[in-house]
């Protein structure tokens, strides 16, 4: 089955320029941060955080490229009637959505890693760090597809609210000015827990209250509740 679904995803990627850009994008970011980055560092004051800002937003647009990716192509199994078609196979419906959201958490740590070890985004990191890193940022793919699904009766309306669940990469970012007990009202987002410990590579001296391994906890934790009650929501919704 696994073998049978990532032909189709990458079929369907193929057949649709908008799926071929999404899949490309992430290294079109990669290469622009490579000579963007040293650029902003040069034109900013010292102790400006500008640079890192920038880093750590281009890491986290990975893991939500792939998750736009993976939620259009569920859009177009609604569409062609693909999941009212399951449901006369032995194939559970519930297992193939779930089988498309590992694929798109596979590309979208795949990509992270890829993307990260090769700009030197986070050069004073550890690989086992930026593993971590890039693990809990792809978390943010299956989620990004199933906020699109969960709300989107078509392509064109999730296409607005893909948009609309791009304002949530603004938190990491409110999250490099906000340190203390205030946290609280970012941990919503499931990007905040990669960009914390994002930041806490970059800004080794700040100030957190949890390390980064409790970040990477709490991190796993929210964003699996949070793609468990998506996916109820969504079955529900589709009639799965």
């Amino acid at each position: 089955m696994l073998k049978t679904v990532l032909k189709a995803e990458l079929r369907n990627i193929s057949r649709d320029k908008m799926y071929i850009f999404f899949f490309v994008f992430p290294f079109v970011l990669g290469i622009a941060g490579y000579f963007l980055i040293p650029y902003i560092e040069e034109q900013t004051a010292p102790g400006n955080p500008a640079a890192q800002i920038v880093a750590m937003f281009l890491i986290l647009m990975t893991g939500y490229i792939f998750g736009a990716v993976t939620g259009f192509t569920l859009l177009d199994d609604k569409d062609d009637n693909v999941l009212m078609s399951l449901k006369i196979t032995p194939i559970d419906v519930r297992a193939y959505v779930i089988l498309k959201l590992v694929i798109s958490y596979i590309f979208g740590f795949i990509a992270t890693l890829i993307l990260t070890l090769t700009t030197n985004f986070l050069p004073d990191t550890s690989f086992w760090n930026i593993l971590l890193i890039a693990s809990i940022g792809a978390m943010q793919g299956p989620g990004v597809a199933m906020i699109v699904n969960s709300f989107a009766k078509n392509k064109v309306e999730g296409f607005v609210i893909m948009k609309m669940s791009g304002l949530l990469l603004i938190v990491p970012v409110l999250a490099f000015f906000i340190a203390n007990w205030q946290e609280v009202f970012l941990i919503f987002a499931p990007g905040f827990w990669p960009g914390r410990m994002i930041q806490m590579e970059i800004l080794p001296t700040i100030d957190t209250n949890f390390t980064f391994i409790i970040y990477f906890i709490f991190g796993v934790i929210y964003n699996m509740v949070f793609l468990t009650l998506l996916m109820k929501f969504y079955a529900k919704r589709a009639n799965l």
